[in-house]
């Protein structure tokens, strides 16, 4: 009854390729029903839909680990499109594995992998396609154990009345220790809060349900009180030292269809150096650990063998602060040439951004010899004093410089990403990134370079944990546009320049949960019921529906988001340790408005700010 009523639904939605699984890669077992209630049954979940869950690097990983360990059965789900959903209503069709088709609800275990706060509604838009009750004080002892981990943990409050356990920080060690846990729980048949609590023992880990959040009669939060004894004051993130004795997938699996990226994979480094006082993958990711060139060959060589892909992503945050970069892009290139059952194959590389003032002439040549698609630079501010605020260790002739060596290298198209609305910005700030857009387009001219174009994304500053600037106002929705209004009107006369601006409402609700504490679960719950969710896609935010569901858990989204928060007050988020502590952090928020710069972070040659 389940297969027929899976297959009608697949008659009638659009792309339906997305729910059937068994993509080219995957190892599927033909188990019995008592062969796969005897193992472990993990879930694994992206909170959107297939064809972005499966372009997550993350999910790559995760799954590839949980499928090889011995007595667990893993599978994958993701949130099916409107279309398919409502139908899933419509007929009493619960979520299920892509695999096996087992109902969610079924598994002992789903993992969330939450990397942004505007996917936070998806987590719950899940779980009632699933059936499984929201709020983690309401599951019964029949319902899986709730788990997430990923980036946006390490503020996990917001979620904190939907996940049982968060796991925070680097997920390869601690995805083995939570299976092996699971599965010696499963054999005791031990019920659902001694599970919980064996997993509370994992490095790592916090279970919100064993801390209460205090608050001030305005709602500012002014502590946490252990609810019980032997839980540690605060959660200490999870780092992997050697990247190069750490799981890497080289059985990615190839899509049923186009993803958002379709390709080989191979992670060169983690962490960055430049700390940029902004972003904060540069603080929560530290120290700065590289793979070494011999392992990322070999990666290479097995994820081409296993896949038949071709085109590589070197991704890093920072791929060009790798020192073996130049020779990685030769080797890849040169594959084809060098190695026996490669040599019908065309090789290409592509890298996620490319950091500036390290890029150079010989480099572009190299990335520009099979494919001459855009390339990726993010100077964020356009005038020097406004990047030594941010500590973006970039100059206006690295900028320029880089221009010209890669439209000498055959480019015409270069992307570049600014960020408005930062602390201590002033008007003449924007005017100067107008001036270096405009200068890139003369270099282009002076060249001749026929069909050139400047693609520039600009989003708006997000006050984000655990970085300097986590303390910081956002700028609000007046001020917002008239700092885009200004730079339309400086730009708008260069025909080459395509500009995109991040829609406020969406870097409002961001900053909201990015910097949010459990007030933000009655949120949540208001916004599910009005049908809030995929808010990160375009068309899709319902803004309005937000708003109300802040008023009625007595918040005001703009006040909430956008206030300045004192150097002394409690922090939800430090329930996490990330490693950095507060007092560096506060110190290079002086150092910002100082207009200060900071050196590169070099991992065990200081003690600065507190993780090595």
């Amino acid at each position: 009854m389940i297969i027929n009523t899976f297959e009608y639904i697949l008659q009638n939605v659009s792309k339906p390729q997305q729910y059937i699984g068994c993509e080219y890669g995957l190892k599927k077992e033909e188990l019995s029903a008592d062969a796969i209630d005897g193992r472990l049954k993990f879930m694994l979940s992206f909170p959107d839909t297939y064809e972005i869950g499966m372009s997550n690097f993350a999910v790559k990983i995760l799954f590839e680990i949980a499928e090889s360990i011995e007595g667990v059965l893993c599978d994958r789900a993701f949130i099916p499109e409107d279309d398919c959903a409502a139908l899933m209503k419509k007929i009493g069709y619960p979520l299920s594995s892509l695999n096996y088709m087992i109902a969610a609800k079924k598994f002992d275990v789903i993992g969330f992998t939450l990397e942004y706060e505007l996917n936070y509604s998806n987590v719950l838009h899940f779980l009632d396609l699933a059936g499984i009750p929201l709020e983690s004080s309401k599951r019964a002892e029949c319902d899986p154990v709730i788990i997430a981990g990923g980036s946006a943990c390490v503020n996990p409050e917001p979620m904190a009345d939907f996940i049982d356990v968060f796991f925070v920080g680097d997920g390869e060690d601690t995805l083995r220790e939570i299976c092996e846990v699971l599965i010696e729980s499963k054999k005791r048949g031990d019920d659902r809060a001694a599970r919980i609590e064996a997993l509370s023992r994992i490095r790592g880990s916090y279970v919100p349900s064993y801390y209460q959040a205090e608050f001030d009669a305005s709602g500012v939060q002014t502590g946490f009180k252990k609810l019980k004894e032997d839980v540690p004051d605060r959660v200490k993130i999870r780092l992997i030292a050697n990247l190069d004795e750490a799981r890497h997938p080289v059985r990615q699996m190839v899509p049923n269809f186009e993803t958002v990226f379709n390709r080989g994979v191979v992670e060169i480094a983690r962490g960055c150096k430049n700390a940029c006082r902004f972003c904060q993958a540069g603080f929560i990711y530290r120290p700065y650990r590289e793979r070494s060139v011999e392992n990322i060959k070999g990666l290479i060589r097995s994820i081409f063998l296993n896949t038949g892909y071709t085109e590589f992503t070197l991704s890093s945050l920072s791929a060009t602060d790798h020192p073996g970069l130049g020779e990685l892009i030769d080797y890849t290139l040169g594959l084809s040439d060098t190695e026996e059952g490669f040599k019908d194959a065309l090789f290409s590389v592509s890298l996620p951004s490319q950091r500036i003032s390290t890029f150079s002439v010989e480099l572009a040549s190299k990335l520009s010899k099979n494919r001459k698609s855009g390339l990726t630079f993010a100077p964020e501010a356009g005038s020097q004093r406004m990047r030594d605020v941010i500590n973006k260790n970039v100059t206006e002739q690295d900028l320029y410089s880089t221009a010209s060596a890669a439209i000498d290298s055959g480019y015409r198209l270069i992307k570049l990403y600014f960020m408005i609305g930062l602390p201590f910005e002033t008007d003449e700030d924007l005017l100067a990134i107008a001036r270096s857009i405009s200068r890139v387009t003369a270099i282009a001219r002076e060249k001749k370079a026929r069909g050139f174009s400047v693609n520039v994304t600009f989003s708006t500053f997000v006050p984000k944990p655990h970085t300097p600037f986590q303390w910081a106002v956002q700028a609000g929705r007046d001020e917002v546009f008239r700092k885009q209004s200004l730079i339309r009107n400086e730009l708008k006369k260069h025909r080459e320049v395509c500009m995109k601006f991040t829609r406020f409402d969406t870097t409002l609700l961001e900053s909201a949960f990015a910097r949010g504490s459990r007030l933000l679960g009655k949120v949540l719950l208001a916004a599910l019921k009005a049908g809030c969710r995929f808010d990160a896609w375009d068309g899709k935010l319902d803004f309005p529906a937000w708003q109300e569901a802040f008023r009625s858990a007595g918040l005001d989204i703009g006040a909430y988001a956008a206030r300045e928060i004192g150097l002394e007050e409690c922090l939800p988020w430090e329930i996490v340790d990330a490693g950095v502590n507060r007092l560096y952090l506060a110190e290079e928020f002086a150092k910002a408005r100082e207009e200060k710069k900071t050196p590169a972070c070099e991992p065990n040659r200081c003690k600065r700010c507190g993780v090595c």
